[in-house]
């Protein structure tokens, strides 16, 4: 990774397992720029502040997330647990020329362990102060002198963190399992391959926001006082108690199968990359968050009084790529392919019984076929150029029957969009370990249906556009010392134009809010980014990475209002439409500022044959808003948090014992805050969620090596 002119981090087992990266939330502990914002039923992976949060079905990620060649489709999908792991990368910036086009701010490579050359296993319990159970196990080794396996399984049962004081269950705690099988082979010394199928099954008792404040005259649609609700609770930012009658769940499951081959001749080597995945989403969520309920005890099958929403989601991709790369080490390496990607996501959506009322069905469809090529020509031995460009034709669909009996419709349609994306990139090297580059490229995020609840004649007519954007990057990758001491710096800026991004929006007929997906004229992100790997001695390893983003909306004129703005907050009537200029205004969950910190020390213990690592790292975000809008109420301030593990074992019992602490000094934060104005009666009720990382735990893993 020191040799390609990319920003990227990368994370490999060993700093998995002594940073305790479990979850896929734990990876902004080591990648600079990256943040996540977890919100009940989806989630956001944003690098240097872009990412893409939406509900439709039919908008895709700016952010790709690779699961051993596998991209998933909604990457809510991302969101499961980390096993078997053997590295992380995370690319930041547009990667579309290799990666694709739902790469348009960057990549987050997963790769598991390959199969191992002798038979080997391991097996591993996890429990915490939190109510977390964990199994984990895996076998390895070889079938015969040209194949070789790798099975492992994992299953976990974690209890919540918030209590539902209506009937005293904790909420957010979660249960989990999953299995993978990997195939190694290589019949003739040709020709290798390796065949993995993964399973993985989560569900979530909740996922439930809390009450962050909660102004005087609050009523649930300005009819049920709110005071019931909150009997027993302390609305704040520690606040993790609610008094809710259906929190509700949210359960995945996933199902993938990837297959590569590689055939080497005698100067090229053809590779075959073939994927399927299909991934089951269900959910039920209390719409307004309280026990509160308008029409009395009663059930229609989801519904269980008051007002909630939910629905099955259905996700299925196949694709095929095929690549033809140069082989040796000449002046000119090269490579080329094409790629063909199918899927379909299907949808049904409830909300109800009274109030804000849906009820749809919805299919979306995208169909991608691209050709790529990219090359790098040593012009002496130490300067480089590197260039690759990639067609890509895009062709999206859409059915969506509104099922509501007052105003039922069947809509459907289809468009075709094609694009080219390129990058060129110089290298020199200034010493034996110092590498300076210049890169340009281009990235581009398809057009998309906005498949949600108001979907209508104009959505068909005119989807969402294409997100494209310029990016220009300098960067410096050294090693000194002979390499006790690794360097690695940044500077970034790119320029997006058509940025996709939800908002509320308010329907002049109706007076209710709706989620959309709209085209943000302008937008700017720049910044540095610096990594710091140091080993002053041979038993301890500091790091640091600290990354500045400034993400700036610089032209988007007349767009909603967040609610309660007044005229001289810079909302005015147009046609009736309450609007605003964002222009200039700061890009929602886009911190300025994060820093990580960490130092990890290996010891001996005595003459016992026992040794041990000590770890402690620590994070800080600068404040956010979480709200496209600029609602200020939408605020988190700035945060850090510190965790620290502390494991001991023996090589000749193959037993290691790790001892942990999540977030040490208790610091609350939320992952998203959120405004319910419209709710409860045109006053401000803000709530929150609140991730697991946010409250402190403690741990204890034994694993045992055979």
């Amino acid at each position: 990774m020191q040799d390609v002119p990319v920003a990227v981090s990368t994370v490999d087992e060993r700093a998995i397992e002594n940073q305790q990266i479990v979850g896929f939330s734990d990876l902004t502990r080591v990648a600079p720029a990256l943040t996540i914002n977890e919100n009940p039923n989806n989630n956001n992976i944003a690098l240097r502040g872009i990412g893409t949060f939406a509900f439709s079905i039919g908008i895709e990620s700016a952010v790709s997330v690779i699961i051993d060649d596998v991209p998933v489709i909604q990457q809510l999908q991302a969101f499961s647990n980390l096993s078997d792991i053997a590295r992380v990368e995370v690319l930041r910036g547009p990667q579309g020329t290799l990666f694709g086009k739902n790469s348009s701010a960057g990549v987050i490579n997963i790769v598991t362990k390959e199969s191992s050359e002798e038979q080997e296993g391991h097996a591993q319990v996890t429990l915490t102060s939190d109510g977390e159970k964990r199994l984990e196990t895996g076998i390895s080794g070889p079938i015969s002198d040209k194949l070789g396996y790798r099975l492992n399984a994992y299953t976990g049962n974690r209890e919540g963190d918030v209590t539902n004081l209506e009937s005293g269950a904790k909420l957010n705690g979660e249960r989990s399992k999953g299995a993978r099988l990997r195939l190694d082979f290589k019949p003739t010394t040709s020709l290798d391959g390796r065949l993995i199928a993964d399973y993985n099954k989560r569900r979530i008792e909740g996922p439930v926001t809390t009450f962050l404040s909660v102004p005087p005259g609050a009523s649930l649609r300005g009819v049920a006082p709110i005071g019931p609700a909150l009997v027993g609770i302390t609305p704040g930012p520690d606040n993790r108690d609610v008094r809710m009658d259906d929190p509700g769940f949210a359960e995945h499951e996933s199902r993938s199968i990837a297959g590569t081959l590689n055939w080497k001749l005698d100067n090229h080597t053809i590779t075959s990359v073939t994927t399927w995945q299909d991934w089951e989403f269900d959910f039920l969520t209390d719409f307004d968050g309280t026990n509160l309920d308008q029409l009395g005890p009663q059930s229609n099958g989801r519904f269980h009084g008051g007002v909630t929403a939910g629905g099955p989601y259905r996700s299925r991709m196949s694709t095929q790529e095929l690549r033809l790369s140069s082989n040796g080490d000449g002046a000119l390496t090269y490579l080329g392919g094409l790629y063909y990607a199918d899927s379909r996501t299907e949808r049904s959506y409830l909300r109800g019984p009274v109030s804000n009322l849906a009820n749809w069905e919805a299919r979306s469809g995208n169909q991608t076929a691209a050709a790529f090529a990219q090359a790098e020509y040593r012009i002496t031995p130490a300067t480089r150029v590197s260039t690759g460009v990639r067609f890509n034709r895009e062709t999206i669909e859409v059915d969506f029957a509104n099922r509501l009996p007052t105003v039922p419709a069947i809509f459907d349609g289809r468009s075709r969009d094609d694009a080219t994306t390129g990058k060129i990139a110089l290298q020199h090297d200034l010493a034996k370990d110092v590498m300076v580059y210049g890169s340009f490229a281009t990235g581009y995020k398809g057009a998309g249906y906005d498949v949600s609840t108001g979907f209508n004649e104009a959505r068909v007519r005119l989807p969402v556009a294409p997100e494209t954007s310029e990016s220009w990057e300098l960067g410096m990758k050294s090693r000194f010392f002979r390499n006790r001491l690794q360097l690695n710096a940044t500077v970034f800026h790119t320029d997006y134009e058509d940025f996709q991004a939800q908002s509320r929006r308010l329907d002049p007929l109706t007076q209710a809010y709706e989620n959309v997906v709209t085209n943000v004229g302008e937008l700017r992100t720049r910044g540095l980014e610096l990594e710091v790997q140091a080993k002053p001695i041979n038993t301890l390893l500091l790091e640091a990475s600290v990354a500045w983003v400034d993400a700036t909306i610089k032209k988007f004129p007349n767009t909603n209002c967040y609610p309660g703005q007044t005229a001289a907050e810079g909302c005015i009537l147009i046609g009736g439409v309450p609007l605003q200029d964002l222009s200039g205004k700061r890009l929602s969950n886009a911190p300025r500022t994060k820093l990580n910190l960490g130092a990890t020390y290996n010891f001996p213990i005595g003459e016992s044959g026992y040794s041990g690592i000590a770890n402690i790292n620590g994070q800080y975000q600068s404040s956010v808003n979480y709200d496209l809008a600029a609602n200020p109420l939408a605020d988190q301030k700035g945060y850090g948090t510190v965790n620290g593990s502390i494991a001991f074992f023996n090589p000749s019992q193959n037993v290691k014992l790790t001892f942990y602490v999540n977030n040490l000094f208790d610091k609350s934060y939320a992952s998203f805050v959120g405004d319910n104005y419209n709710v409860f009666g045109n006053v401000h009720v803000l709530t929150q969620t609140l991730p697991r990382n946010s409250d402190r735990y403690f741990g204890v893993r034994m694993k045992y090596d055979f």
